[in-house]
């Protein structure tokens, strides 16, 4: 079935309105909906309250991407309809907390992957999207088992690098690659969700890397114009501005 929209139809639309105009956040003005089957539940994410600086659980981010990462996943797209619906699912799990709140974000993360597979958001992305968000459900319902999932994820990043150095020189070492993936076992249903973290973040890292040392520069520079050069001129009454040294009265 897919995304509806208020009415029920296939969804073509999805009506947003930026708040407040300079900000990161915004609203949904009608709701819309997603089924997974003909047949299904429709997973509804309200209209969002007209505000103009709404706070949590009256917005949305679309989908969660730190802006560092917008050149592997950006935060908008065929997300955005997934995102917005998980962002309001989410928040109900939040208000429900406890035993109750953390099945039901295991289910609203499933639902996010089967949504973003359903807008053909291609396949490692959709998957990765569905990992780091499940991460979060960690974070957020099971503090300490969220430890021991970065630790065992962190052991299974550098237990594949080192299996790949080694093995030029005795190939039999890529063996140790399954380490992970049976060391996964022990999480049982969450067993998918460490193997995507473990060989993901491998395979991830050194571009995160390349992409951090691409953006860095240019992110330091754009600090410097502003604190050396921009900050003396910001005020609360715009005027012309002439140049980046000179400002109207």
């Amino acid at each position: 079935m897919g995304f509806v929209d208020e009415s029920g139809d296939p969804l073509r639309v999805i009506p947003l309105t930026q708040a407040p105009a300079d900000g990161r956040y915004f609203q949904l003005v009608r709701r819309i909906g997603f089924r997974e089957s003909d047949r299904g539940e429709i997973y509804w994410a309200p209209a969002h309250v007209p505000a103009v600086d709404p706070q949590d659980g009256n917005r949305t981010d679309l989908a969660s991407v730190p802006s560092m990462l917008w050149g592997f996943i950006a935060s908008y797209g065929r997300q955005s309809a997934p995102a917005i619906i998980h962002d309001h699912r989410s928040d109900l799990a939040s208000r429900l907390g406890g035993a109750g709140g953390a099945v039901q974000r295991r289910e609203d993360d499933r639902i996010l992957r089967v949504g973003l597979r359903q807008q053909k958001v291609p396949l490692l992305r959709a998957w990765l999207m569905w990992t780091f968000v499940s991460v979060q459900r960690f974070q957020q319902f099971h503090r300490r088992a969220f430890v021991l999932l970065i630790a065992q994820t962190i052991l299974g990043v550098a237990l594949s690098y080192l299996a790949v150095v080694l093995a030029f020189g005795t190939p039999l070492w890529l063996l140790t690659l399954v380490v992970p993936a049976a060391a996964a076992l022990f999480w049982r249903r969450d067993a998918a969700l460490v193997v995507w973290l473990s060989y993901g973040l491998a395979v991830l890292a050194p571009l995160l890397v390349l992409q951090f040392c691409a953006i860095a520069p240019f992110r330091l520079l754009e600090f410097l114009a502003r604190e050396l050069i921009d900050r003396p001129f910001l005020d609360r009454t715009p005027g012309p501005v002439y140049g980046p040294f000179a400002k109207g009265p």
